[in-house]
């Protein structure tokens, strides 16, 4: 029957001695720390710079497209302003042809 007590084995400090060296032993797959393979600073400086340069070239397209859009844009309120006008002349020219018909 368990106990309700808790179980403070667990809780106890481990000793060096304490746990097992040979983790195949319990079926763990585990490498040692010296296995690691640790990235030497220079490959990383250079894989910082790649991203930095990716990065920087993403920015400087993104920013061409803004300006692209943006001019775009300018243009596309231009023509608009120019048809508005222009709906506006030929309004006025179809209430005069109007008017001259109802005189008729």
């Amino acid at each position: 029957m368990p106990s309700s007590r808790p179980d403070n084995s667990a809780t106890r400090k481990r000793q060096p001695g304490d746990e097992p060296c040979d983790f195949a032993q319990l079926g763990l797959d585990f490498s040692a720390v010296s296995e690691y393979s640790i990235v030497p600073r220079k490959e990383m400086e250079i894989m910082n710079n790649e991203l930095f340069e990716t990065l920087e070239n993403k920015v400087t397209d993104l920013l061409g497209k803004y300006a692209a859009l943006k001019d775009e844009n300018a243009s596309l309120t231009e023509e608009n302003q120019r048809f508005l006008a222009e709906r506006e002349g030929l309004k006025t020219r179809v209430d005069a042809i109007l008017d001259k018909l109802e005189g008729i």
